[in-house]
């Protein structure tokens, strides 16, 4: 099972992992070393194997050091099956997975940075996408549009795709009994959960916190996720140091107790460009918080517009601030 950072494979897969220990497979993990590594051995019992991977370049060159590393982990272990996900991982798992003569399943949960741009960078992604899908087993992807833009592209053959709606929730660990009742006299308490990148909306965020504070609105926003990643959308330091500025802004890194998080939540707020099936969505509407998320394929297909939450446009802070108001000035009955 490949991915860009363990970390992935720790928060996301775990679920699987377990399922697959369950049913008699040895899992092994192959991801770049970080915080989570050792937990994947230690906690859920695997054997990691470190990949050196950069996310964020485009060097063909250092891309092709990838492949090789891969194929000589594929050759070495004989894997029955692998299990990849995210982007590098779906392109050069796939070829080395089969030069190697494995069985490949990868999974695209979301279509992210290579399918919302369309610079050089984001056509070689696609190229490289409809060169090396055709040889893998099985493609798994979690909104009917991705599903669709896949095959529109020719990236992806129809028979070989299946549509599976998200990862699922643990609703044991994360339920509407954890949350608590939310006080009117307080200051309302809006959650971003993931990793700070542009393309998960959080400029247009900050930008919306700023009006909504000029607009002497009492409200608190908190960021709960990885920083400094690699990934082109990221926020730059300077960005990041001038979030400290706000009182009503707080960066709070990432959380192994996310539900603890939500429970102190009022509103969980995601105004991403794209997404597959967000897991954050998900987590939050199991703990029965309502969500403002933007009109676009996998959000929607989560929040019903003025039922589980509210849906503002994508890229438009404007936008954004009137769902965050409208949301902010609900009466209790409406908000429950």
């Amino acid at each position: 099972m490949s991915a860009n950072t363990s970390w992935y494979l720790y928060n996301f897969r775990s679920s699987t992992i377990k399922a697959l220990q369950d049913r008699g497979f040895a899992v092994v993990c192959l991801s770049p070393h970080d915080d989570y590594s050792q937990k994947l051995v230690e906690e859920l019992g695997c054997r990691w194997c470190n990949l050196k991977l950069d996310n964020k370049g485009s060097n063909p060159f250092v891309d092709l050091l990838l492949f090789f590393r891969l194929l000589r982990f594929y050759k070495k272990e004989k894997p029955f099956v692998s299990f990849n996900f995210t982007v590098k991982n779906n392109i050069y798992g796939t070829w080395a997975a089969r030069f190697s003569r494995s069985k490949v399943i990868n999974n695209v949960s979301g279509l992210g940075t290579a399918f919302i741009r369309e610079d050089f960078t984001s056509k070689i992604v696609r190229l490289l996408y409809r060169l090396s899908q055709p040889l893998a087993n099985k493609v798994f992807c979690q909104n009917p549009e991705d599903m669709d833009l896949l095959i529109d592209n020719k990236l992806v053959s129809k028979n070989k795709l299946i549509l599976i709606p998200g990862s699922g929730v643990n609703v044991n660990k994360f339920n509407p009994s954890m949350k608590l009742v939310r006080s009117f006299c307080e200051p309302f308490r809006f959650l971003f959960v993931g990793r700070l990148l542009g393309d998960k909306g959080v400029r247009e965020l900050v930008s919306a916190a700023h009006k909504l504070a000029s607009d002497g609105y009492s409200f608190t926003i908190t960021l709960c996720g990885f920083a400094g990643v690699d990934n082109i959308s990221a926020l730059s330091p300077d960005e990041l140091d001038s979030l400290e500025e706000f009182d009503y802004i707080q960066w709070v890194g990432s959380s192994d107790n996310i539900a603890q998080v939500y429970a102190k939540s009022d509103c969980v707020v995601l105004p991403s460009y794209r997404e597959g099936m967000p897991r954050t969505l998900l987590e939050a509407g199991a703990m029965g918080l309502p969500s403002i998320t933007t009109d676009v394929p996998g959000c929607r297909h989560i929040i019903i517009h003025g039922v589980n939450g509210l849906l503002c446009k994508v890229r438009c802070s404007e936008s954004l601030a009137d769902q965050m108001v409208a949301m902010m000035t609900l009466d209790s009955t409406s908000y429950n």
